[in-house]
């Protein structure tokens, strides 16, 4: 999987008006006429929606909206630790007749950013009539019938955890006609539109009151322009040497830190380490960590000292990569020395923000637990807290096919940084 797979939306530039084609994974837009820099913003979740063809017979579009997700899942479960990749897309509003999903509209027809200027009716799941609220599916209702991801789970599942969220809402555009809700894109009926719930639904009137925000890309601390790829999350100063992330319309700082390594360093990878505050079991020190994987270290005075980091790629690969690296790093407890200031090598783009990173911290406990039988059913009870996080750029060396650790020597294949793109 590669960018190219992720959906397209068409833009046009907030500055000059040119046309754009932006992948749905892009947030920092760059205007290929008069290179004007700047960073897509939203106070929630993104919205799009499907234009409607052309009509000679004009009449009013009604949007419905379908909940887009797309993520890395894993469940605990009887049998052990399972992960996958889920895609999908769900219709957000429970109505006999419309269509589950979305299918491969969003793949082959270009979307549009949803905003004020355009015509139409969008029904938002936010502001729907209260008798019409129970026809309605919440995101966490979505999280939990696609991914199992619920307060709740099935006997069989300890536990779910979804990592690598990526949520928004896609609008489908529909038409009212001879007292049929109609399909716009196929030009024929899905459902009755005289149904209390389908009324209900076109009474609550228009809330298209989203404005997509175009952030400047200047750092906060010196005014130079920020860098960063497309897909980035984290965007780098190198003139003073921060890092900034985009938290609602402003920048904030990123503390980092960057490894040394031995050898010739081609690019450095991003992690993100975290110290966390974990309520029910007890994984405080480094020697907490050994006594729960029967790790092949003798416990020394120092490891009943030594805090415990959790770690976590801060790019997106696929899932059983994802797992196997956060449990890797989180064992070997990388101690060498940093340093804060950037390298001329290659910083590869942190596309996972600490959010989700954080939700790692209870795969990785449940992973490198030996015991299964008596950890697995304490996982309900666990509440983890983040008490501090930082970014580090790790060293890597590339070979033909790899990129392998400079310190670690651990070894990543090429190609699954190419896959992780379109994550």
């Amino acid at each position: 999987m590669n960018s190219t797979d992720n959906w397209q939306i068409e833009h046009t530039c907030p500055q000059c008006s040119a046309p754009a084609t932006l992948d749905e994974t892009d947030r920092f837009f760059l205007c290929t006429y008069c290179r004007t820099k700047l960073y897509l913003a939203t106070d929630d979740h993104f919205r799009y929606f499907i234009p409607p063809p052309r009509d000679t017979n004009p009449r009013e579009t009604v949007y419905v909206p379908y909940w887009r997700v797309k993520g890395l899942s894993y469940a605990m479960q009887e049998n052990g630790l399972t992960q996958r990749f889920v895609d999908t897309t769900m219709t957000a509003v429970r109505l006999a007749g419309i269509p589950a999903s979305l299918g491969l509209r969003p793949q082959v027809l270009k979307l549009k950013f949803a905003s004020p200027e355009i015509e139409g009716r969008f029904l938002d799941i936010r502001t729907l009539l209260p008798y019409v609220l129970k026809n309605v599916l919440s995101l966490p209702q979505i999280l939990e019938k696609v991914f199992g991801v619920t307060e709740l789970p099935a006997p069989s599942v300890f536990h779910s955890a979804f990592v690598g969220e990526t949520t928004g809402l896609i609008y489908s555009p529909m038409y009212v006609e001879n007292e049929m809700l109609c399909d716009s894109l196929l030009k024929r009926p899905v459902c009755s539109a005289k149904t209390a719930d389908v009324q209900g639904l076109l009474a609550a009137g228009n809330s298209n009151t989203w404005q997509l925000a175009f952030v400047p890309t200047l750092c906060p601390q010196c005014g130079w322009d920020l860098q960063g790829e497309k897909d980035a999350l984290v965007l780098i100063c190198t003139n003073c040497s921060s890092a900034w992330r985009c938290e609602g319309k402003e920048f904030k700082k990123v503390e980092f830190a960057v490894m040394e390594g031995t050898g010739e360093i081609s690019q450095y990878l991003p992690f993100w380490r975290m110290k966390a505050r974990i309520d029910g079991l007890k994984v405080d020190t480094y020697a907490d960590l050994i006594r729960l994987g029967n790790l092949p270290r003798a416990i020394t005075p120092d490891f009943e000292e030594r805090p415990l980091y959790f770690w976590s790629p801060a790019f997106k690969i696929n899932p059983a990569l994802f797992l196997r690296w956060t449990r890797q790093m989180t064992v070997s407890q990388p101690g060498e020395k940093t340093g804060d200031s950037l390298p001329k090598a290659t910083l590869y783009p942190a596309t996972l923000p600490i959010s989700e990173a954080a939700e790692s911290i209870m795969l990785a406990v449940a992973d490198i637990g030996v015991d299964k039988r008596r950890l697995f059913p304490l996982l309900p009870k666990i509440r983890i807290t983040v008490d501090e996080c930082l970014l580090v750029y790790h060293p890597f060396i590339e070979s033909r096919n790899e990129l392998v650790h400079a310190n670690m020597r651990f070894s990543l294949d090429k190609k699954s940084l190419a896959y992780g793109v379109g994550l």
